[in-house]
């Protein structure tokens, strides 16, 4: 079996969002390490000891929450299909996976100004990170990778292809 595969291309995003994780593990290895010097010093009291856990309690927040901005997308491998959401992930198998379309993103039940890849399934549909940019007005969800109409429209004929691929190297069931 392979790993998990990216399918939908790096952008600015994913640059921004590494730094910010970068910037937040560099500022809770300092904490540590100022924490750990105080303590070791005798120079560290109760308030300033909840201090240290408070600032080190919201970067872990943080870099969680950045890490899982970072990693949104489409993944596939052999077996299937991963759905990486800022709050949630979603592995469907190759063999309940239907296809691919784009149809308007849902924010709070109601379609915004962008479209997104979604997968059907044999289950219903489901909804990527992965959205289309777009110069309509109206309301956006800005959860994950934003791609131009050409990155987007390759996105899809690659999905495409991977489900294809799959079912001819037995990652799907074969009905006949």
């Amino acid at each position: 079996m392979r790993r998990w595969w990216r399918m939908d291309p790096w952008g600015a995003r994913q640059v921004f969002t590494g730094f910010m994780l970068l910037v937040g593990c560099a500022m809770a290895a300092t904490t540590v390490v100022f924490a750990g010097r105080a303590l070791i010093r005798g120079e560290i009291d109760v308030r300033a000891a909840l201090g240290v856990i408070g600032a080190l309690t919201f970067m872990g927040v943080w870099s969680t929450f950045v890490l899982r901005l970072h990693l949104a997308g489409i993944y596939v491998n052999d077996r299937g299909v991963r759905l990486r959401h800022v709050f949630s992930t979603r592995t469907l198998p190759w063999s309940q996976v239907t296809g691919f379309e784009a149809s308007p993103a849902l924010f709070l039940g109601e379609p915004t100004s962008r479209l997104a890849c979604w997968v059907r399934t044999t289950d219903g549909a489901f909804e990527s990170a992965v959205q289309r940019r777009s110069r309509r007005v109206g309301w956006r969800k800005d959860n994950g990778p934003v791609l131009d109409a050409a990155d987007f429209d390759r996105l899809l004929v690659r999905l495409a292809d991977e489900r294809a691929r799959a079912r001819l190297d037995g990652g799907g069931v074969v009905s006949r």
